[in-house]
């Protein structure tokens, strides 16, 4: 009876009882670590072709896709991208002059990240006309929590009026459209979500 490795994953080990054969050993030794490690594929025909027949995936297979940077694992019936671990952060937003911070939340999942701020605006009420305001600078983001490749759009309310804001990859939030004046005392709630880059 075949030994197998120390790690319990069923590789069998050549006996001292086996006839010599280095070229035998060398191709089980590579057929059976080969699918328990992290093969790599130019693409997802590329390993269809490549993982059928006798070497069709069996649940646990991972696998590297290289022209989409991937990595997928197969579930038994299906190849699944594995979850990202929820990164969290509630500091570093800087509220700027006429607004004060009252909550701050990120959230990102692999590269899609989620923003929320909770401002209070101190200043002088900012004036609407025909849905449009002046842009007012109302917070920065901080490092590591802003977008990597262009300026994105989100949305803020109040509960009394509502508009847009951008946010561009120095982290400045700049609200530029309201559906009402945003006065002094106004409660507002920006939201945004974008997917990073890098």
């Amino acid at each position: 009876m075949p030994t197998t490795d120390d790690y319990g994953q069923g590789v069998n080990i050549a006996s001292l009882t086996d006839a010599p054969d280095a070229s035998k050993l060398a191709k089980d030794l590579a057929n059976a670590i080969a699918p328990r490690s992290v093969m790599r594929f130019a693409s997802a025909s590329a390993r269809g072709a490549a993982l059928s027949g006798a070497t069709a995936p069996v649940e646990g297979m991972a696998t590297y896709l290289m022209d989409v940077g991937r990595l997928e694992v197969y579930d038994g019936s299906t190849w699944v991208t594995p979850p990202q671990s929820l990164t969290s952060t509630s500091s570093g937003l800087s509220a700027a002059s006429g607004f004060s911070q009252l909550d701050f939340a990120g959230y990102r999942e692999g590269r899609v990240t989620a923003i929320d701020i909770y401002l209070t605006r101190t200043g002088a009420t900012i004036n609407e006309a025909n849905g449009n305001i002046n842009d007012t600078v109302c917070c920065t983001l901080p490092s590591g929590w802003r977008p990597t490749h262009q300026t994105i759009n989100g949305t803020w309310d109040s509960g009394v009026a509502g508009g847009g804001f951008v946010v561009g990859t120095d982290g400045i939030c700049t609200l530029r459209s309201a559906t009402g004046n945003i006065n002094n005392g106004s409660n507002l709630r920006l939201h945004v979500v974008f997917i990073k880059t890098t």
